[in-house]
């Protein structure tokens, strides 16, 4: 169920609907207005054309968090693949020993 938040960010008050509990919400809030805040050098900004400008900034540098941590995620996913292939190839392996060996004395009792 959707719930209205109230946030500020760059000094304007906003009303945020989210499935999200009210705290993450603020989190949010709180790390958009921190990067507004670096980008801007700590300076309100007073003029639209300067929020919208600093705001797409802060929009491509989030961007850029998001596509690196998907590279991330998607390397480590590989790498786990990667690993637990090997580890199926060694069970097999061990599994065909395991059947080999048992194999193997079952011919030996077997009379000529």
């Amino acid at each position: 169920m959707k719930r209205s938040v109230q946030v500020e960010i760059a000094g304007q008050q906003l009303t945020i609907r989210s499935d999200e509990g009210a705290d993450y919400v603020q989190q949010l809030a709180e790390y958009v207005d921190a990067h507004l805040r670096v980008l801007s050098g700590g300076r309100r900004i007073t003029n639209s054309a300067g929020l919208q400008r600093v705001a797409l900034l802060v929009a491509m540098q989030l961007a850029d968090e998001l596509f690196r941590e998907k590279d991330l995620h998607q390397r480590f996913r590989r790498r786990v693949g990667d690993r637990l292939e090997t580890l199926r190839r060694a069970l097999d392996d061990h599994e065909q020993r395991l059947v080999a060996l048992h194999e193997q004395p079952a011919a030996a009792a077997v009379p000529p």
